[in-house]
């Protein structure tokens, strides 16, 4: 294993730490959530210490993203190819009665998602899928049409 992929999983893991950590001072684990808390705080100090919290926190799922950036790429690709050609997966159902846990798995069908089908091809194959195709123009000989019509220009 090499050292950037050592940091990059140190770094997963360290994000992944920081976001179970329901008790930290940021206002909860969104944006949205700290920008709430951010405006609700009058104190300057708190509201920057608030900030590089969030910050730090941020950053280490930020050095994962850039460094698998390939691998979270290809798997991007793979779920929009899934939901285009739509197929069967696997859920599981959990449930508990009488103090006992159970799960129940199903094999569930999805249907092709048109609107990410339409996106893919126009993507991969813009020449013959897109809404406003570009083609080479064709210029017919007519050398011998307007020797007919004008006769031989010799």
């Amino acid at each position: 294993m090499t050292p950037v992929e050592k940091n990059s999983i140190k770094a997963l893991v360290e994000a992944i730490k920081s976001a179970e950590n329901t008790d930290n001072e940021i206002g909860g684990q969104t944006a949205a959530d700290f920008i709430n808390a951010l405006s609700a705080e009058p104190d300057e100090k708190k509201r920057r210490k608030m900030a590089k919290e969030f910050y730090k926190q941020r950053k280490n799922m930020a050095t994962v993203l850039k460094n698998f950036e390939d691998v979270f790429t290809a798997e991007a690709e793979m779920a929009l190819i899934k939901a285009a050609i739509g197929g069967t997966h696997t859920e599981k159902e959990v449930s508990y009665k009488g103090g006992k846990k159970s799960v129940r798995t199903k094999q569930v069908k999805t249907a092709p998602n048109i609107g990410a089908l339409q996106f893919l091809l126009k993507n991969k194959m813009p020449d013959k899928y897109s809404d406003k195709p570009v083609s080479d123009v064709e210029i017919e000989d007519i050398s011998e049409i307007e020797e007919d019509i004008y006769g031989d220009k010799k």
